[in-house]
């Protein structure tokens, strides 16, 4: 039986090669696109999850008041450590924070290495395990270091790296200690190199005691069983005891920080896991498109096997082994079409590795992924092959086997309802691709309040910034560069605020989260911004230590009256009001910000070139120059307009994604719709034939048979909008600075589809007007 079966499933292939690439390439296409998305979903829902002790893992966050609205925070100050022992449910605490990139030589291989500073406890809590030595112990000593497998390879080739001595930004000789795996890619804490916290601590003595610097993230490891509630009830007050602000102190479990670490206005609200719901639901639909072809050209086929079907009933078939033929038939190209997708899956892969914060690894030794693609293309295939079978094996064999074989009127119906559907998914994808690529262009083409052209960003590592002066000086000799400055952030990231100041006007219970910026002299003419009122820090001025500037949105929210230079702000006196510019982000809004001249706090050097066609050698002379000051250091430099526009970094990548996944919903639609056009176009024959005969023109019958294609591409159009109209009102609206919805967006994705439509169905519609009539009526 089972023979007969595949011969049967063999010889149906081939006879009707045209209808088995269409369901074949269109369920390969939906399956690969489930493929890659259960890929990326068992990717991002395993965060974190290689940790022994997760359940027990937490990261303190606090929640903070400001002007009426509830901030969530997750820097903790350095003593919190100390008080947190005292509570009778926590294991272990271990502090950690972001070391950036750090300069890392051993003999002649120096390179810059991602870094942590960590508490010893980080390695008792989490799970990185030791190759060689013991981390827990290094990190107890100030001169050592733990390093990844990776960069110890980089550093000493296949040499055992523990007990060897690296340079560490060219300031002290570290001791390796130990060496670990490699970090997973699907963990929250990424690094090549752990720093001692004891050496954080020395670096930063001036601060480090201080209850009002937020500057670290805590981690804490509770006793198996511990009460998460009773904990929170004692944490809560535990900040503002010390710090005097109304703070409320909680630990948020580990498991689940990556999907939903998301809160508004202190109340945990949605995360990453909203993306996996949508790519999760897209996948579905994707893989439903596909499926409707299958049953679309089943059913429509239906008159070419019906006398199959009859001469199996009358041989003494039943209807349940029809039915098992046909969903045998389904499962056959099903199981086809994954061998295809696998591939198409893997070429994808590449290409989708290279967006930002995309990680995708087809790993055909994990069983959990062939269980998955297994069940996938099971339901897949029972799905697209179940309405045909079903159909098919109700034909009585009396009926067809005279000839006579009624399908219904809602056969026709119901298939024109499966194409609508598929049309409706297809324009709403294409409504969200011209949405998000509208809000891309229109972030893209926003003014940022400052001018970007060859302004140079130069890292300042390791002691680089006690020799500012000098390479300052040398810089200014350069004929091409117009002016040089410094800070402590980029234009593009402002990593410190502080909800302290005072202003005049200010009330007891008011609080406003303000941005610092602490940069040197002639940063506004450096940077190419503007002023609104007053000037810039400059060394003509001997006080300049005891001013700063505020931008206008500071103004605006503390409620400043105008003239405002002259007035004190955080003690100190304003002397200019700085335009907004964009920072912290292209669609946001500009935040309050308040700049310090301060010469001690240095992490970027900035050179502004002249805009002419010199420039390339000014950056040489540039290079010269801090060869000359910083000999131990590789010449590190980022362009600022290159570095904001990696800013839309991750908006590209959801915009080509999206793209990508409306462009291969639409292809699947348009196979299903081609198929279905040369089956009518077939059927039509003869009726064809006697309208050219009565006097029909080609474009006469060309309309006839593309306007039964169009009716459900309009109705489709007209059932897609609304909802798209809701979901995409919501999307922008989460956006600080977006584009508002216009009617062009959606006549231009109702034209896209009639006109893809129209150019799919065209072909068999032109090919069958030009038929010469006399073929078609011959047997008459």
């Amino acid at each position: 039986m089972f023979k007969n079966y595949f011969n049967s499933i063999y010889r149906h292939l081939l006879k009707n090669r045209i209808a088995s690439v269409i369901n074949i390439g269109g369920l390969a296409i939906g399956l690969a696109v489930g493929i890659l998305i259960m890929i990326w979903i068992q990717y991002v829902t395993g965060y974190n999850q290689f940790h022994k002790r997760l359940p027990q893992l937490h990261l303190l966050m606090q929640h903070t008041k400001v002007g009426g609205e509830i901030y969530t925070h997750r820097s903790m100050p350095v003593p919190l450590k100390s008080a947190l022992y005292k509570l009778p449910e926590i294991r272990r605490v271990a502090r950690a924070t972001d070391a950036g990139q750090q300069l890392v030589a051993a003999g002649d291989n120096n390179f810059y290495e991602k870094g942590l500073y960590a508490d010893p406890d980080l390695f008792s809590m989490m799970t990185f395990p030791a190759l060689d030595g013991n981390p827990v112990a290094v990190l107890q000593d100030a001169g050592s270091v733990v390093i990844t497998q990776s960069t110890a390879r980089k550093l000493f080739g296949n040499e055992n790296a523990v007990g060897k001595i690296i340079r560490h930004n060219n300031l002290r000789n570290l001791k390796v200690g130990a060496v670990i795996r490699d970090v997973p890619h699907n963990s929250t804490l990424q690094f090549d190199m752990v720093l001692p916290f004891l050496l954080y601590e020395q670096e930063n003595k001036d601060w480090i005691g201080s209850w009002t610097n937020y500057a670290i993230k805590t981690w804490i490891e509770t006793l198996p069983g511990a009460s998460l509630p009773r904990l929170n009830s004692k944490l809560e007050k535990m900040l503002s005891e010390h710090s005097g602000n109304d703070q409320q102190l909680f630990a948020y479990p580990f498991a689940r920080l990556h999907l939903y670490g998301t809160f508004e206005n202190g109340v945990q609200d949605g995360g990453l896991i909203e993306v996996v719901l949508v790519m999760g639901i897209t996948g579905i639909m994707v893989l439903l498109i596909a499926c409707i072809n299958f049953m679309n050209l089943a059913t429509a086929r239906s008159e070419k096997r019906a006398r199959e079907v009859g001469v199996r009933k009358v041989m003494g078939a039943s209807r349940r082994l029809i039915i098992l033929q046909f969903l045998a038939e389904a499962l056959s190209m099903a199981f086809l079409a994954l061998i295809l997708g696998v591939l198409l899956a893997w070429l994808m892969i590449p290409w989708l590795n290279r967006l930002p914060d995309l990680y995708f690894k087809l790993d055909l030794s994990n069983w959990q992924l062939w269980s998955g693609l297994i069940i996938m293309t099971l339901l897949t295939g029972l799905v697209a092959g179940s309405y045909p079978a079903f159909f098919l094996s109700s034909f009585r064999p009396v009926r067809v086997l005279k000839g006579v074989i009624f399908t219904g009127r809602g056969g026709g119906a119901f298939r024109k309802a499966l194409v609508t559907f598929q049309f409706i998914v297809s324009i709403f994808m294409i409504i969200a691709t011209i949405v998000m690529v509208r809000q891309q262009y229109y972030a893209q083409q926003r003014p940022i309040g400052y001018d970007p052209e060859h302004l140079l960003d130069i890292p300042a590592r390791g002691d680089m910034a006690k020799k500012y002066e000098v390479l300052r000086a040398g810089l200014l000799q350069i004929a091409g560069v117009q002016s040089v400055s410094a800070g402590n952030s980029n234009l593009i990231r402002f990593n410190s605020f502080t909800d302290g100041l005072q202003w005049p006007g200010k009330t007891a219970d008011e609080r406003l989260s303000v941005a610092i910026a602490d940069v040197q002299y002639d940063w506004v003419k450096t940077m190419g911004l503007s002023l609104a009122e007053g000037r810039d820090f400059s060394r003509a001025y001997g006080a300049d230590s005891m001013t700063c500037l505020l931008n206008e949105a500071a103004v605006r929210e503390m409620g400043l009256q105008a003239p405002v230079v002259g007035t004190r702000v955080g003690g100190k006196t304003v002397i200019g009001v700085v335009n907004d510019f964009v920072y912290n982000g292209p669609m946001t809004i500009p935040r309050p910000m308040v700049v310090w001249l301060d010469n001690g706090a240095i992490s970027h050097f900035f050179v502004r070139f002249r805009n002419d066609h010199n420039w390339r050698n000014t950056l040489a002379q540039v290079e010269t120059v801090f060869k000359e000051i910083h000999p131990g250091y590789p010449f590190e430099f980022r362009f600022i307009k290159e570095e904001y526009q990696r800013s839309f970094e991750g908006v590209n990548a959801a915009t080509s994604l999206m793209v990508w996944l409306g462009g291969l919903a639409i292809l699947i639609s348009c196979l299903g719709l081609f198929g279905l056009s040369a089956f009518v176009a077939e059927r039509r024959t003869k009726e064809i034939g006697v309208r050219k005969v009565l006097g029909a023109g080609v474009a006469g019958i060309w309309v006839m048979l593309s306007g039964d294609f169009l009716k459900p591409v309009l109705i489709a159009f007209a059932l897609a909008t609304p909802p798209a109209i809701w979901v995409m009102k919501k999307l922008l609206y989460s956006i600080e600075y977006h584009t508002e919805l216009s009617w062009w967006m959606f006549v231009l994705a109702g034209a896209l589809a009639v006109i893809i439509a129209l150019a799919t169905v065209s072909y068999q519609g032109i090919k069958a007007a030009l038929v010469n009539p006399v073929r078609s009526l011959r047997a008459e």
